[in-house]
């Protein structure tokens, strides 16, 4: 009996060992377990971590990259040529337009004791009265500013053989600060008419008178003129009566005119582009001007300084006129004409 119960006692204690053994290989178990996760989940959050850092990384590097191709795209291309210096480009030089003035044109008042005067800022007109050979003349000393200021004007603002109107009436119509007398081309079926640029007639006659754009004026004969040649768009005004008077500073040899006796005269003169004078002597006028002969205005002409001086309409047609009125005393009170020169 005693035997058998130390057998069952150690049959339990045995049991016992067993179970604790167990117990502590479970727990031992657990505790492994325990720490290997521990130890796993750190690993999987740096992992988490490094490939969201990644993906942020990635996204910022898209965002940078997409915004430079932006900026490249919008960016001129820059040739390989650039890294020497560019040479600086020069300006193209802009010739002064044709018929401008400004540089010569006076800044001074040019009408100190000038019995009349017009000064403004594209036109200055001084008038004097004067005496000689019997004759009792008017100088206009004209400046202007622009081609566009000298201009011409038709009787009755209409061209043709039958439009004739006093140069007075002309000259307040179209308003006219100044104005002489014309070449009455509407008395002649020849002459070559050209009146603010644009041709009227071509048909030459002995001479003509030719103001260009750059403000020059020359005289041509009708031996030396072809109207194909000359009658271009170069030509301001052209005028046929003549004859010459001056011509290169020198007065002409008007011998072979047939109107050589004193009479009334007009006359046009060139000093310098946009610088001209007007002379317009009163005649047939017993004891006031017997009136000049063209030796004699071409000599006054020359005296003056002009370079180039033609003969226009004479006669009772000789006048001028000055901000509405008249400056001359007209033969007979004058008489009608088809144009007028005004400015």
């Amino acid at each position: 009996m005693a035997a058998r119960s130390r057998r069952r006692k150690r049959i339990r204690l045995s049991l016992a060992g067993v179970i604790l053994l167990d117990i502590l290989l479970y727990v031992f178990g657990m505790v492994t377990m325990v720490i290997l996760i521990l130890s796993i989940h750190p690993a999987k959050k740096s992992a988490i971590d490094a490939s969201g850092a990644e993906e942020t990384v990635n996204i910022v590097a898209l965002s940078v990259s997409a915004k430079t191709q932006a900026q490249m795209e919008n960016t001129p291309a820059i040739s390989a040529t650039t890294e020497q210096p560019l040479e600086t480009a020069q300006p193209t030089p802009i010739p002064a337009p044709t018929g401008d003035f400004s540089a010569t044109f006076p800044k001074q008042d040019t009408g100190a004791g000038a019995l009349l005067s017009y000064q403004s800022d594209n036109l200055r007109i001084a008038i004097t009265k004067a005496q000689a050979y019997g004759a009792t003349y008017f100088v206009a000393d004209v400046w202007v500013k622009d081609i566009q200021a000298f201009q011409t004007a038709f009787a009755k603002n209409a061209y043709g053989r039958g439009q004739h109107e006093m140069p007075l009436e002309t000259a307040n119509r179209v308003n006219a600060v100044f104005a002489v007398t014309g070449d009455y081309y509407g008395a002649r079926n020849e002459g070559v008419v050209v009146r603010n640029g644009q041709l009227f007639r071509d048909v030459m006659s002995d001479d003509v008178c030719i103001l260009s754009k750059d403000g020059t004026m020359q005289i041509y004969q009708h031996d030396a003129f072809s109207s194909i040649e000359t009658i271009d768009n170069t030509v301001w005004q052209a005028w046929a009566f003549g004859p010459a008077l001056v011509e290169n500073g020198v007065a002409s040899d008007t011998s072979s005119s047939s109107i050589r006796v004193k009479n009334p005269r007009s006359a046009i003169g060139y000093f310098a582009p946009g610088h001209y004078c007007f002379v317009v002597v009163d005649g047939r006028q017993k004891g006031y001007s017997e009136g000049m002969s063209l030796d004699e205005l071409a000599s006054t002409l020359a005296s003056l300084g002009c370079q180039t001086a033609y003969n226009l309409d004479g006669g009772a047609t000789a006048m001028m006129v000055f901000q509405g009125k008249l400056v001359n005393q007209p033969t007979n009170g004058g008489r009608t004409s088809s144009d007028i020169i005004c400015f």
